[in-house]
């Protein structure tokens, strides 16, 4: 049976908010299946959140990607490991692109609202499958 992880923050003053409850304690090995995002405010501008396993994001490096129209030359932007909620948008479910690493037993997993973006009452959902049968996966 599956495993879903529920973080929520109601408001915040500001950005760089860690998102209750402050961390889950994982009691198995899981993959990760998907990530749902619900803000009762839709934000203004894209709300940006990251999910970490022991303090690593759990979703994987998308490099940015642009080309300078003077010189033709690519420009690489910074890796960013962040998932989104698009500007005006209450919800988006996504299967992201998680990274390989799998959530090992005895790991803490929590969840950083980086930016608002002008939203309201957060709620993100990580659904985990365990990797071994047998366990209960519950909550």
């Amino acid at each position: 049976m599956n495993r879903l992880l529920i973080f929520h923050i109601h408001e915040t003053s500001g950005n760089e908010a860690r998102m209750a409850p402050s961390a889950y304690y994982m009691d198995a090995e899981y993959d990760k299946v998907a990530v749902r995002i619900y803000a009762e405010t839709a934000p203004l501008r894209d709300a940006i959140f990251n999910i970490y396993n022991d303090g690593v994001s759990i979703f994987s490096n998308r490099t940015s990607r642009a080309w300078d129209i003077s010189t033709g030359e690519e420009i690489t932007g910074a890796a960013d490991t962040n998932v989104c909620l698009a500007a005006g948008d209450n919800s988006d479910e996504m299967a992201d692109d998680f990274n390989n690493i799998t959530i090992e037993e005895g790991s803490f997993v929590y969840c950083n609202l980086i930016d608002t973006g002008g939203g309201k009452n957060f709620t993100v959902q990580l659904e985990l499958s365990p990797l071994s049968e047998g366990e209960s996966g519950e909550d």
